[in-house]
């Protein structure tokens, strides 16, 4: 069981050095490295994680938003494929065994379109993976959360049947705003899970969840809602954290959730957690 959060929060205002004591004192175990800009980390750093996860903090890893596996572009998808080598042996160096990243966009948006982007983006992972060491490293292509990008359910099913080494993060809000507000019962969603579940049997162990409310438009994502919040309009913030809780629960889930609340992201996943120990 690992409740975690997505980068530093915005309320902790102490060093870096001292923040998995901290969230230990809510009851948290996990830390998503956030590598969104770069797959970089200072020796310091690297250090500190290694003696926090020897302390049995959970880490995984958020890739570059610039990694765009799916591009038109080949010059984009080598050197894509260059940068995931590159933090698959950072990962290694830290013991993260967990990477998430975004299949990209830029793509033809018809059908064909994204078939064949989708398509390109598998024989890419398996491509570059056969090529190094992935020692206990795996990759996890998460949902995207604008309707035109790369990664629905069906796509990251697609990808993680196709792909060795490839695992499903299942983004609960993504999904929900690329579906236009698809998520408004607990039934609805345990019938998304219970479909990855079916579909990807070997893997579903290993699921890796992130969770929050979002506001979302006609285009899909807006942007992540602040734990508690609700949308501009005054709507319930979806999707239910506590019908996702009890979900986890019924299927019998160990999980691995990530908190992305804007700016409150330890408040989300305490309350999570403790959802789930009650």
């Amino acid at each position: 069981m690992v409740f975690a959060v997505a980068g530093v929060p915005t309320n902790y205002k102490g060093k870096f050095a001292d923040i998995f004591d901290w969230l230990r004192g809510m009851g948290l175990n996990g830390f998503e490295i956030q590598c969104t800009y770069g797959f970089k980390i200072s020796p310091e750093n690297r250090k500190i994680y290694n003696q926090e996860r020897e302390k049995g903090i959970g880490l995984s890893m958020h890739a570059p938003y610039y990694i765009n596996l799916g591009s038109l572009n080949e010059a984009v998808v080598a050197r894509s494929k260059s940068n995931m080598k590159e933090g698959i042996e950072l990962a290694k160096s830290i013991g993260v065994e967990r990477i998430i990243f975004h299949p990209g966009g830029g793509h033809d948006n018809s059908k064909e379109g994204r078939e064949k982007a989708i398509t390109q983006l598998i024989n890419g992972i398996n491509e570059f993976t056969s090529e190094i060491d992935m020692g206990n490293v795996r990759l996890y292509p998460e949902i995207g959360g604008k309707a035109v990008s790369l990664g629905s359910l069906d796509e990251i099913i697609e990808i993680c049947k196709k792909c060795k080494y490839c695992y499903p993060c299942i983004d609960i809000a993504h999904l929900h705003a690329r579906e236009f507000g698809s998520i408004t019962s607990k039934e609805i969603l345990k019938a998304k899970l219970q479909k990855v579940k079916d579909e990807l049997p070997d893997k579903f162990d290993k699921i890796h969840f992130h969770a929050y409310t979002i506001n979302y438009g006609d285009k899909g994502e807006i942007k992540h809602l602040k734990f508690g919040e609700n949308m501009p309009d005054g709507r319930e913030g979806l999707p239910n954290l506590d019908d996702f809780i009890e979900i986890l629960k019924e299927m019998n889930i160990d999980p691995w959730v990530v908190s992305e609340a804007s700016d409150t992201q330890e408040l989300g996943a305490k309350y999570m957690r403790d959802k789930y120990l009650s």
